[in-house]
């Protein structure tokens, strides 16, 4: 499923579509002592985000049907309505087919709504309108690679790369579709490439690492994180996004290291760091990160799970009065631990207790399961129960 992208034709086109001028004034109803008409004053309420205001003033107009129906369209767009905005666009071309730049917005809507061969085809019939716009070829690439054509959605992005060398971030595109296809030698060589072209663009290191990522080459990920980490290396969320590569490819150690660097740059990344240096067992680096948790409900569950893991039933079990304080026993997870935690130490009401409150339903076989040893443990010790 593609994302939803932002309106990626400029109000201009709203313009066009209207066949009219955006005033400049800030006064709506006097420019140089006479009426502006009032499709004018929608339009700049329409540009200003005064969505409410456009739409009453434009429902009680008369006129022409297709500039009227597409405003209506533009409406319905920004406020991510494009299922609304769809029959407009397409009253708009019956009665004007002229209107090239009404096939765009079509494209869009129809993206949105994932109808991506009827987007294709929109695309292409305001192909006129769209070759000077670089997020026309991003959006009909997309489209095309969601329909599954893919030589297709890289041919445009090559086109647009020859034709307008000004913008450098179609190369970016072009890596993640080579990404998003899991041609990842070729995604990372497009990507070094963008970046060569762009070496400032931090958010380009890091969506082309996050697409390598959840495409599941961590390693190729963090190649491309590690130079962006290198070149903004006091940025936390840029060193954080390094340490989830390594710790997408196991690298826990490192992932561990980073992620306490990021949380010192800053950052809120404590919990993280915590859970990586759990992973590779040296619990007293966990501690001393998640006492960095800023959240009290996150920092006590975590907290309560790194004693556990070090069989520490008694402090886990200690931590029973500041994890209900803190709300953290309103989820089921915390409270089936501490649960345990109780029955280890022998405090054989409260696990009882816990466990009723578990309403998970994922967590229940395991909840019979203690409950199970609760009996067993009461009919050894010889204590009744409920």
């Amino acid at each position: 499923m593609l994302r939803r992208t932002t309106v990626f034709v400029l109000f201009v086109l709203a313009t066009m579509v209207a066949g009219a001028s955006v005033v400049a004034a800030e006064d709506y109803h006097q420019q140089d002592d006479h009426e502006v008409p009032p499709i004018e004053i929608v339009q700049k309420l329409i540009a200003a985000g005064r969505l409410d205001e456009a739409e009453i003033l434009l429902s009680g107009l008369e006129g022409d049907e297709a500039v009227l129906a597409s405003f209506h369209g533009i409406i319905a767009m920004k406020r991510s309505r494009p299922a609304e905005a769809i029959p407009h666009f397409l009253r708009v071309l019956e009665l004007r087919p002229n209107r090239i730049a009404v096939w765009l917005y079509l494209g869009q809507a129809y993206v949105e709504t994932e109808q991506y061969k009827l987007a294709v085809d929109a695309l292409y019939r305001g192909e006129p309108v769209g070759l000077k716009l670089p997020s026309y070829f991003r959006l009909r690439a997309r489209a095309e690679q969601a329909a599954g054509w893919i030589e297709e959605a890289y041919d445009t992005l090559d086109y647009a790369v020859i034709h307008l060398p000004d913008h450098p971030e179609l190369v970016r595109e072009q890596a993640l579709l080579l990404a998003r296809e899991g041609l990842y030698a070729a995604a990372l060589s497009k990507g070094e490439w963008y970046l060569a072209l762009q070496p400032e663009d931090r958010d380009g290191y890091l969506i082309l690492g996050e697409a390598l990522r959840s495409s599941g080459r961590p390693r190729e990920a963090a190649a491309i994180l590690e130079q962006a980490a290198l070149r903004f290396d006091q940025d936390p969320d840029v060193v954080a996004r390094l340490a989830l590569a390594h710790a997408s490819d196991g690298r826990h150690l490192a992932a561990a290291r980073l992620f306490a660097r990021a949380t010192r740059l800053g950052g809120e990344y404590a919990f993280e760091a915590a859970d990586q240096f759990r992973a590779t067992g040296r619990l007293r680096e966990a501690l001393e990160q998640n006492a960095r948790v800023a959240r009290p409900a996150r920092r006590l569950a975590q907290r309560l799970d790194l004693y556990l893991a070090t069989e520490r039933f008694d402090r886990a079990a200690a931590l029973h009065g500041p994890l209900e304080q803190s709300g953290a026993l309103e989820s089921g997870t915390p409270a089936y631990r501490l649960a345990y935690a109780h029955l280890r130490t022998g405090e054989l009401d409260r696990a009882e207790a816990l466990c009723k409150r578990v309403s998970d339903p994922d967590l229940q076989d395991s909840v019979r399961k203690l409950r199970e040893a609760i009996r067993d443990q009461r009919g050894r010790s010889g204590v009744g129960g409920e």
